[in-house]
């Protein structure tokens, strides 16, 4: 995906980080940054000679709701696992260790570091604070930085075009507090267009009919700025399993890669943590796509388990593990 003076510099750049990383007190001394080691999942698809891409889609844990104590968020991980300082070096690692082409992100909540740092890889992005945010009340992160959505992509393989965003509004056309966030995107190669869209919405039992809605008004908001020659790409972060109304409305339009690569199965989480009321472990994430115009030829499957605190933990800087894939453009 990268040139060979990329790749170099990348190495170097994350060398960088690890030496940073490894600065950094561990919570026991038996303890090692050391990302999950993944296998790809390949799809039993027909490959053609079309241009191949690579998509990163991951939910990075806003700063400002790491709170942890027995009583609050993710009262079984370490103190040392939440601080910014810890985690934004694992969470750039991750990145760069996959290099994408395009990198989406929700809850994002520090665009400024991942904008600087990203950049020395050879990306550029756009990020777009989210409805609400409920990061900006939250007093023990300091800064009070409302969240949002980000998409990256590398500038030597794609260039923008076009930023556009909106609320996602329910049937009484209110806002549902979540966020519809594009960029219209062209590839150097051929000037192929592409269009990357994501959102993050509201998570829980209760939220379900104002998910569904919102993800009504995110098809709307498709047809609204998609243009017929433009290829699509989804990176979202839906707050509710594959089987759950919202997801299975989308699906209608687009398919899910991991769908597809996994024969009809879905990943069993991309969230897995524990909070006072118990353990989660959610299938929340996708990337979706078209298939009449893009082909899916692998998936990087998720890690067996993740250990006993769960997520986030020295192998992974979010409660939440990336998606990342491989699609083909069908000609």
């Amino acid at each position: 995906m990268a040139t060979e003076t990329t790749n170099n510099r990348i190495q170097a750049t994350v060398q960088g980080f690890l030496r940073n990383l490894n600065q950094i007190k561990p919570v026991s001394n038996s303890e090692h940054f050391v990302l999950y080691q993944r296998r790809w999942i390949e799809a039993n698809m027909p490959k053609n000679v079309g241009q191949i891409i690579r998509v990163m889609s991951w939910n990075v844990l806003a700063q400002g709701l790491t709170t942890s104590s027995p009583r609050k968020n993710f009262c079984r991980t370490p103190q040392n696992h939440l601080s910014w300082d810890y985690r934004r070096y694992l969470l750039i690692h991750e990145i760069v260790a996959h290099m994408p082409d395009i990198v989406i992100l929700q809850e994002c909540d520090r665009y400024e570091f991942f904008s600087l740092k990203l950049k020395e890889f050879g990306y550029k992005g756009k990020f777009q604070q989210r409805p609400f945010s409920p990061c900006v009340d939250m007093t023990e992160d300091g800064d009070g930085k409302p969240d949002g959505c980000a998409i990256f992509y590398h500038t030597s393989r794609l260039s923008l075009e076009e930023v556009i965003h909106r609320e996602l509004l329910n049937l009484m056309r209110f806002s549902t507090s979540s966020l519809a966030f594009a960029l219209k995107l062209k590839f150097l190669e051929d000037s192929k267009p592409l269009m990357v869209v994501t959102t993050h919405l509201k998570a829980g039992d209760a939220a379900e009919k104002t998910r569904y809605e919102a993800c009504q008004d995110l098809i709307e908001f498709i047809k609204e700025n998609k243009d017929p020659e433009e290829l699509i790409v989804l990176g979202v972060d839906l707050g509710e399993n594959p089987w759950e109304k919202g997801h299975k409305f989308l699906t209608q339009t687009y398919k899910d890669v991991y769908n597809v690569a996994m024969e009809g199965r879905f990943p069993p989480y991309t969230t897995w943590r524990v909070r006072p009321l118990g353990e989660e472990r959610f299938c929340n994430d996708a990337i979706l796509i078209d298939q009449q115009q893009l082909r899916v030829l692998k998936v990087l499957d998720v890690p067996e388990t993740v250990g006993e605190n769960r997520l986030p933990n020295t192998s992974c800087g979010s409660d939440h593990i990336s998606l990342v894939t491989d699609l083909q453009v069908v000609i």
